[in-house]
């Protein structure tokens, strides 16, 4: 009917003037108008394609409770509307011998896993996780997945794992996913090769077949990073970036230039503090901090010179506040987090850089150090269910 068309054209207008809004503290209250503006903003199509064009803030750190951006961050209002919420999924899982571990967070889930306790468990022997929960802290839903069959779990020895890694991953570039659709991801380090193992929740079973990838024995890698559908790891003792392409489930290498203080050697790749960022056209960013005693932090891009190869051209050098010892956290919600640490003093403070303003600006203090996992999110009200 006429009416319908002109509803439909009434929501299609409204959708490109509010993808047009800068932040989601914006939207919040521009749906919160009237019920056409709320009907527009909470469906998940609309949000979806905002999420795409303004990641979620950072808003804070969970480390068993949450730390929230204060202000006068920009978050901090964001970060605000969580204080009353248990962020933590782990007392509505079903009883396990093993206590709940959260793994990863992405996209308002939280992945979790058991971890091994009690007597008789050998901590020097990694073992091969099977057992996952995808849950959804803010609605306080979870989803139990199938356990990883034997015929995968049996293409893994053992003797031969050194680590195994599980986190979440988007649901891939298909058009037709649903705002709920997500991967699972299940990385086996061994001695001589990579084996993955991948959950979809399209197909809610895992995939019969691993991803592999042949490495140099005993290579180490520390933390994992996300850009442009890509999951890297700085390889330290060849001191380059593993590269895995969820989209086309593929590993790569990708060479470093070389880090702060190269006179140091193998020491000075195992102490290279770096972050890798989304830049432009596809390609990788690294933000790295520079030499103890030098307050800024160095950006490159990867590019390619005229034969192909990688190479990497600096861009920025960014100004730190001085008289701290700086460690990188992590990348989320369009920020890159930092710590700082004074001598003879437990007091930490937390700075963010606005990966798009390369603005500094503090985040929050705490008494210690929290090592845990970034927190982005759209404020709650314009959170539905993700599970």
């Amino acid at each position: 009917s006429q009416t319908l068309m002109a509803q439909r054209l009434q929501d299609e207008l409204l959708e490109e003037i509010f993808l047009r809004l800068p932040t989601a503290a914006d939207l919040a209250r521009a749906s919160t108008a009237c019920v056409s503006f709320r009907r527009v903003v909470a469906a998940h199509p609309f949000l979806r394609r905002f999420r795409t064009l303004h990641p979620p803030p950072l808003l804070g750190i969970i480390c068993g409770g949450f730390t929230p951006a204060q202000p006068p961050h920009p978050s901090a209002a964001a970060a605000a509307t969580l204080a009353d919420v248990n962020l933590s999924c782990a007392i509505l899982l079903p009883p396990s011998r093993d206590r709940w571990c959260r793994r990863d967070d992405r996209d308002g889930r939280a992945l979790y896993s058991p971890e091994r306790e009690g007597p008789g468990v050998d901590y020097n022997r990694p073992g091969l996780v099977r057992a996952f929960a995808v849950c959804d802290p803010l609605h306080r839903r979870y989803l139990l997945l199938p356990a990883l069959p034997d015929h995968l779990a049996g293409q893994v020895r053992p003797p031969d794992i050194s680590k195994c890694e599980s986190f979440l991953a988007p649901p891939g570039d298909d058009e037709n996913s649903s705002f709920r659709d997500f991967r699972v991801m299940c990385l086996v380090w061994c001695t001589t090769k990579l084996v993955l193992f991948v959950f979809s929740s399209c197909t809610g079973q895992w995939l019969p077949d691993p991803v592999t990838f042949d490495v140099l024995p005993h290579s180490g890698a520390l933390r994992r990073h996300y850009a442009h559908g890509c999951f890297c790891w700085h390889n330290y003792e060849a001191d380059n970036l593993l590269v895995l392409d969820t989209r086309r489930m593929e590993f790569s290498v990708v060479d470093l230039p070389l880090p702060p203080c190269p006179h140091l050697g193998y020491l000075a790749a195992c102490l290279r503090e770096m972050a890798i960022v989304e830049a432009g056209e596809g390609r990788l960013g690294m933000f790295t901090v520079s030499e103890p005693g030098v307050y800024y932090l160095l950006y490159e891009e990867q590019s390619k010179d005229e034969n192909g190869a990688n190479q990497w051209q600096s861009k920025s050098v960014i100004s730190l506040p001085a008289n701290y010892s700086y460690g990188i956290d992590g990348v989320a919600g369009g920020y890159l987090l930092l710590h700082g640490s004074r001598k003879h003093t437990q007091v930490v403070d937390y700075f963010s850089l606005n990966l798009q303003t390369f603005q500094i600006e503090r985040f929050c203090q705490t008494d210690c150090q929290i090592v845990g996992t970034l927190y982005a999110g759209l404020p709650p009200s314009l959170c539905p269910p993700t599970i």
